[in-house]
């Protein structure tokens, strides 16, 4: 009688253990890492714009897909356009394949095919200057690169090693392999 007793506590035991193992999957909440890989929202053809003190739009971050990068304030850009209106007058214009954004929208780093080009209204031609990565510090209006650069100018050309260029007083400092190539 007492090995029938175990028994029967033994079948409902295992019966117990199985329900509680089978349902345990289902009842757990989805995983941090799960939640972390999954992008919060995700923007196609989609332009972003930042405006100066007067209310006058002063940046504009076009991207063919912006996505959130995990659950955090981080946004990443593929096919990047960023339109930047200096307030003297002269546009400058930056495209990349991919686009990293950090939190706050101060910092904008470009990567992949980098073309940085500016004109100016009081002098024809355009300057173009291209580049592997680039970073564009928002608030200080300075695009700045460690890669490799050539700078494109009419019929002028040249190339560098890294690159500090300052969009509202239009100034552009080649850092280190300075070398040109000026046809008359």
């Amino acid at each position: 009688m007492l090995f029938r007793l175990f028994t029967v506590f033994a079948v409902i035991a295992l019966a117990v253990s199985t329900w509680q193992l089978s349902n345990s999957g289902k009842m757990r909440a989805p995983s941090e890492d799960r939640r972390a890989e999954t992008p919060g929202y995700f923007l196609k053809n989609a332009v972003m714009t930042d405006f100066d003190e007067r209310g006058e739009p002063s940046l504009k971050i076009g991207a063919e897909r912006i996505d959130q990068v995990g659950q955090g304030t981080e946004v990443a850009l593929i096919d990047v356009r960023v339109d930047y209106d200096a307030p003297n007058g002269q546009n400058w214009v930056m495209f990349g394949d991919a686009a990293h954004v950090e939190p706050g929208g101060k910092i904008v780093d470009i990567a992949g095919n980098v073309r940085l080009q500016g004109t100016d209204p009081q002098h024809p031609g355009v300057a173009i200057i291209r580049t592997e990565t680039l970073r564009y510090e928002v608030r200080g209006e300075i695009a700045s690169t460690k890669s490799d650069v050539r700078v494109d100018f009419g019929r002028y050309d040249l190339t560098a090693r890294g690159m500090v260029a300052n969009l509202q007083d239009r100034t552009v400092h080649l850092e280190s392999r300075v070398n040109g190539h000026f046809l008359p």
